[in-house]
C-alpha cells in the first residue's frame, strides 16, 4: 500500500489550459510596410559612349540628375551649376517689421575715431551713460540704438566684460544690463 491518498483522474476536458513552450526572443526591427521596389534600369547613348545604369529607382534618379555634372566632367568642361532656389523680393506693401522705438534721450554720437580709441574711454563711458540714462535694463541691441551707427555690438559686450564691477546681468535670454 501507499500513503498518498486515492485522487481520481480528471477528464482531457478538466485540465487548465498550458502555455505554449518558450521559443526565445522574436528577430528584431520593424517590417518594411512597403515592399522592395523592382531594380530599375536605364541606358543612356551619346555619340559612341553609353551609360547603363541599374538598381533601385533612387539610386536610378539621383545616377540622372547628376549625369550633366558627370559627362561635363569626363569631356574636361565645368560642370554646370545648379538652380539657385531664392527667396522672392519683399512686396512693396509689407514692409519689413521695424525694431521697437527707443525713446530718445540725449547721450553723445559716438564716430569710428572715438571707438578706435586707444583705450576707449570715450566709448565706455557713453554706454555707463547709456545704462544711467535708462530706467529700465538695456540689451546691447538698445545701447547700440542709444550710441548711434558708428559702434558693433562686439564694441558694447566687450566694455560691459571689463566694466563687470559696476554693471549687473540679467539672467534670461537676450541678456539684458544695468548699473549696480
Amino acid at each position: 500500500m501507499t500513503d498518498r491518498p486515492f485522487v481520481p483522474r480528471r477528464s482531457p476536458d478538466d485540465r487548465p489550459f498550458q502555455r505554449p513552450p518558450f521559443r526565445g526572443p522574436a528577430p528584431g526591427g520593424r517590417p518594411n510596410p512597403e515592399p522592395a521596389a523592382a531594380p530599375s534600369s536605364v541606358r543612356i547613348k551619346d555619340g559612341e559612349r553609353e551609360v547603363e545604369v541599374s538598381g533601385s529607382p533612387m539610386f536610378v534618379r539621383q545616377v540622372l540628375d547628376d549625369l550633366p555634372a558627370l559627362v561635363a566632367r569626363l569631356r574636361g568642361e565645368a560642370p554646370p551649376t545648379p538652380a539657385a532656389i531664392r527667396m522672392p523680393a519683399p512686396s512693396a506693401e509689407q514692409p519689413p517689421a521695424a525694431r521697437p522705438a527707443v525713446p530718445d534721450v540725449p547721450v553723445p554720437v559716438v564716430t569710428a575715431s572715438d571707438a578706435a580709441d586707444g583705450d576707449g574711454a570715450s566709448l565706455e563711458a557713453q554706454v555707463l551713460a547709456a545704462l544711467r540714462s535708462s530706467a529700465h535694463p538695456l540689451a546691447v541691441v538698445g545701447i547700440r540704438d542709444r550710441l548711434g551707427p558708428g559702434v558693433t555690438g562686439q564694441q558694447v559686450r566687450r566694455i560691459l566684460e571689463r566694466a563687470g564691477s559696476k554693471v549687473v546681468a540679467s539672467g534670461e535670454r537676450p541678456i539684458r544690463y544695468r548699473l549696480r
